[in-house]
C-alpha cells in the first residue's frame, strides 16, 4: 500500500468512526430523554387560584381617603413589611387582597373609614423559562394564568425544526423535579388535555426533531476532528500533485 493509499485510508477511519459514535450518543441521548417523563396532569377545571404573596414581592400600597398614603413596598425573608402607623404586616402565603383587608381593619384605629389596596408590582420566584426550539427563548414573570402553549406563543412559536409533539415541561417542587409532555401539535389541532397550566418555576423545554437532534449531536462529534483533518490535508493535496 502506498503512503497515499494510506492517509487516505485513515482518513476515512477517522470519519467513520466520529459518524459512529455521534450516532450511538444521539441514540442513547434520545433514549435517556423518553425517559422518566409523565403525562400532563389532570387540566383543572376550577378557576386559577389567586396569586400567593412571597418573600422578596414588591407591592404598592394605597390608603384613602385624603390625605392619602401610598408606600412601595417588598417583603422581607421573614415573610413581612413594615407599613406606617402599624408596623409589621404578615404578607407571605397571603393574596393581595387578604393583605389588604388586615391593614384596613388595623388601621382604621387611626383613619376613619379607610380604603385600602394593594398592587403587585414585582413578583419574585415567578419566573418561567421557555428554552429549545422557539423563535424567541425568554424568561418572563408568571402574573396571571397560562398555559404551556400560550407561553410557546410568547416566545414567538416553536420552529421549524421543533418536535412539538415532545414539549418537555420540568417542573421543580422543593429539592425534586418532574417532567410532563405537552404536545403541541395536538393542541393546536383542538385536543388541549395536554396543554397544562403553568406554574411558578416551570421551565419549558422544546426539543428537535429526531434527525435534527442526530444533526447536532454528529456535528458536535467531527467539529474536534476537523482540525485533524486539515492536518492530513496538506500532505494529501501534496501527493495528488506528485508526479
Amino acid at each position: 500500500m502506498t503512503g497515499h493509499e494510506g492517509t487516505r485510508t485513515d482518513r476515512h477511519r477517522l470519519a467513520s468512526a466520529a459518524i459512529a459514535a455521534a450516532t450511538l450518543g444521539t441514540l442513547l441521548a434520545l433514549g435517556c430523554a423518553s425517559t422518566g417523563a409523565k403525562n400532563a396532569p389532570p387540566t383543572p377545571t376550577s378557576p386559577a387560584a389567586p396569586y400567593r404573596v412571597g418573600q422578596s414581592d414588591q407591592l404598592t400600597v394605597r390608603v384613602l381617603p385624603d390625605p392619602p398614603i401610598e408606600r412601595v413596598v417588598k417583603v422581607r425573608p421573614d415573610g413581612r413589611f413594615s407599613f406606617d402607623l402599624i408596623g409589621d404586616v404578615d404578607a407571605a402565603g397571603r393574596t393581595t387582597d387578604e393583605i389588604a383587608a388586615d391593614i384596613q381593619q388595623r388601621i382604621a384605629v387611626y383613619r376613619q373609614n379607610p380604603s385600602v389596596s394593594i398592587a403587585l408590582d414585582q413578583p419574585s420566584s415567578t419566573a418561567v423559562s421557555v428554552l429549545g426550539e422557539v423563535n424567541k427563548p425568554l424568561v418572563f414573570p408568571l402574573e396571571r394564568d397560562l398555559r404551556v402553549s400560550e407561553a410557546i406563543a410568547q416566545a414567538g412559536g416553536s420552529t421549524n425544526l421543533a418536535a412539538a409533539s415532545r414539549v418537555r415541561v420540568i417542573r421543580r417542587d422543593g429539592g425534586e423535579s418532574a417532567t410532563y409532555i405537552a404536545n403541541l401539535d395536538k393542541i393546536q389541532a383542538g385536543d388541549t388535555s395536554t396543554d397544562m397550566r403553568v406554574e411558578r418555576g416551570d421551565l419549558i423545554f422544546v426539543p428537535p426533531a429526531h434527525t435534527v437532534a442526530a444533526g447536532y449531536a454528529i456535528r458536535r462529534a467531527i467539529y474536534p476532528l476537523e482540525e485533524v483533518m486539515r492536518t492530513l490535508a496538506g500532505p494529501l493535496l501534496g501527493l495528488a500533485v506528485r508526479p
